[in-house]
């Protein structure tokens, strides 16, 4: 759905584009066609390589990242490290991020 779609400025036209669906298409073609695309900037050198970096925009945007969780079920401690993982990321580097509230 448009809706959903991780892309910010999916509305602006451009000469071509290229969709994939998976990671690893998306960074071999990325890499092999000095291509760029719009993300979150989580990137993780350790598991991208050296040469998929994150540049910030220069044009203003709003991106709203989230997770979905079910009310009859307890976070695993692993999920619950993983979120605490992401709200340090955020924290430590991220720019006009706001978190969300948790409800315990």
């Amino acid at each position: 759905s448009f809706y959903f779609s991780e892309e910010i400025f999916s509305t602006v036209v451009r000469p071509k584009h290229i969709r994939v669906r998976d990671r690893a298409s998306l960074f071999s073609l990325l890499l092999g066609l000095d291509g760029y695309t719009v993300s979150s900037g989580v990137i993780d050198e350790e598991v991208n390589g050296e040469n998929i970096i994150s540049v910030p925009l220069a044009e203003e945007g709003l991106m709203h990242i989230g997770y979905i969780t079910n009310n009859k079920m307890h976070r695993s401690r692993l999920g619950q490290e993983y979120i605490q993982a992401l709200e340090q990321y955020v924290g430590n580097y991220g720019r006009h991020i706001k978190l969300p509230e948790t409800k315990e």
